[in-house]
């Protein structure tokens, strides 16, 4: 199901009762539907064999990584990040040393003093010198993602769907013996990357310059191709690959465009991340990727993938992010040079020329993106890191709960949002009917369900109810049971909710006060036939308030 720009979107007042279970449904397995399912064994990349550096990218464990180095060095990289300076230290992964490594600051929004991203080269200093058949390192602080899951949980969806992107896992990384911090751990897209997935590295590969986004494919209307794409390896190039990948595009006929660009790969990772809500990508502004020229046709990679899977302040962005046009949801949707809105003419035509957009989202969510699949990686990815991401020092404790619990809300609202029905297996039953003052509750007012996720806990059934509100329901005599909790989707909200049962002006049940963040708390009520009255107080700013799991 598609949604409206966030400018049209409309959060409702009060939402629907709906059907309600606590079961899980085990993850399907559908084939490939029409045109996808054509082309499924065509695609780049394919099943990753075992080899050495697998054990870097180990996701089930915390890592340890040791840097010793000039402590003048290691402020300069820390606070002098801008300048990106290569300077000499020693390496140890989980014991295993590697001495006189180049180190450096990278990034471009993601340098943070104190903790900036850094890139390990292990040739820099000692010509063909690696670890474990990797010549390089990245190691991103995640000072945008909370939750240090965005990045590995998009780039595990997309290799799980034989697509190309990184490997990671997570490190605690000491500076001369001292606790600096805790890490992703990623794979660079570099010669030896390009060799393990596409089985040769003799194309070109291109990067993008830092804050010079926004040009993907569209033709060139300022500067020439090495102005907008930084050549990655030591293959000479002067970009006009890219140029006539360009042109095809945008002139060039079906036969010419094939035979200068995979436009497979665009657009299934394009796809996958646009159902993953990415507002930061090829697709959606024009960013956060590679281009390969591989074997004489331009491909792409995916990267930085922490603005995917409900960025903090965009989650209606992502939430409602269209799944035909993802750059209309785009915050950044601009050329930062030419000052033109972007748009991907790649992604346009391939859909106008027939290619199967609804076989790839019926393929990709019934695998990894099926909704109990991946909540339950999430769920593992946050249980192996929880220790070591509370201990970070850029990011409190609560802040990485919190993100865990947003994401697992965001997952569920979002793919039950592009199913266009509950994800969960969700029995149908006889739902309560409420009024608002004196007006009944839309049916299809739902904006996070249908289904419920409070604090990481699914619930088939509930009612928005938003806080402070009143709702009246007429029921026969029984005992009414549920449980009531609150939604943080504006998130940082301060606020509580007191939430209340009564019946013919009596007070059956009171809750404490309840905030975002905390598990649902369960009540049971007897109640006579006739109406019930179910009211929620306000106090702060939070009032995204819901009854769930109801039942008489």
């Amino acid at each position: 199901m598609l949604g409206l720009p966030p400018t049209q979107a409309t959060i409702p007042t009060v939402l629907p009762l709906l059907a309600c279970t606590t079961s899980i449904p085990v993850p399907g397995g559908s084939e490939v539907a029409g045109d996808a399912a054509d082309t499924a064994t065509e695609l780049v990349g394919g099943p990753e064999e075992i080899e050495p550096s697998d054990a870097v990218f180990d996701p089930s464990v915390v890592h340890r990584i040791d840097i010793e180095i000039d402590p003048a060095a290691w402020y300069d990289i820390q606070y002098n990040f801008a300048a990106e300076t290569w300077w000499t230290a020693n390496f140890s992964y989980d014991g295993e040393t590697v001495a006189d490594i180049g180190i450096r600051a990278f990034g471009a929004g993601s340098q943070v003093a104190g903790k900036t991203p850094l890139k390990l080269s292990f040739d820099h200093v000692v010509d063909g010198q690696e670890f474990r058949g990797l010549e390089q390192l990245k190691l991103d602080g995640s000072t945008q993602d909370a939750g240090f899951l965005n990045d590995p949980l998009a780039a595990w969806v997309l290799r799980d769907l034989d697509l190309p992107a990184a490997r990671m896992s997570w490190a605690t990384v000491y500076a001369n013996g001292e606790q600096w911090g805790f890490y992703v751990v990623m794979e660079p897209i570099d010669d030896v990357f390009l060799r393990r997935h596409f089985e040769d590295d003799e194309g070109s590969l291109y990067g993008t310059w830092d804050w010079r986004y926004g040009q993907g494919l569209n033709p060139i209307t300022w500067g020439g191709p090495l102005d907008w794409y930084v050549p990655q390896t030591n293959v000479e190039t002067d970009g006009s690959d890219i140029v006539a990948a360009m042109t095809a595009v945008a002139s060039g006929t079906d036969e010419e465009l094939a035979a200068v660009v995979e436009t497979e790969p665009f657009q299934r990772i394009s796809a996958t991340r646009a159902m993953m809500g990415a507002i930061d990508m090829f697709a959606a502004d024009g960013n956060n990727f590679y281009l390969y020229n591989h074997r004489g046709r331009i491909t792409m990679i995916p990267w930085d993938m922490d603005a995917d899977l409900g960025y903090p302040g965009y989650f209606v962005n992502a939430v409602e992010m269209g799944l035909e046009e993802p750059w209309l949801w785009s915050h950044a949707r601009y050329n930062p040079v030419t000052g033109a809105l972007y748009s991907d003419p790649l992604y346009a035509r391939t859909l106008a020329g027939g290619w199967d957009l609804q076989g790839w989202i019926d393929h990709a969510t019934s695998g990894p993106l099926d909704w109990a699949t991946i909540d339950a990686k999430v769920v593992e990815y946050a249980d192996a890191i929880h220790a070591a991401a509370c201990e970070d020092s850029y990011h409190a404790c609560s802040s990485h709960e919190r993100r865990v619990a947003d994401l697992r809300m965001f997952l569920h609202t979002r793919l039950s949002r592009v199913a266009g029905t509950e994800v969960a297996d969700c029995p149908q039953a006889t739902a309560l009917s409420f009024t608002s003052g004196g007006v009944a509750v839309a049916s299809d007012a739902t904006y996070w369900g249908p289904g419920f996720v409070i604090n990481g806990e699914h619930y088939c059934n509930g009612v928005y109810a938003g806080a402070p509100s009143t709702l009246v329901t007429t029921v026969e005599a029984g005992t009414l049971s549920g449980a009531v909790g609150m939604h943080d989707w504006v998130q940082y909200c301060s606020g509580t909710s007191v939430f209340s049962v009564s019946q013919g002006g009596v007070v059956l049940w009171q809750s404490e006060e309840i905030g975002a963040y905390e598990e649902a708390v369960a009540f049971s009520v007897d109640v006579a036939a006739g109406e019930v009255v179910l009211s929620t107080t306000l106090s702060g700013n939070c009032a995204a308030a819901s009854w769930v799991g109801l039942g008489l």
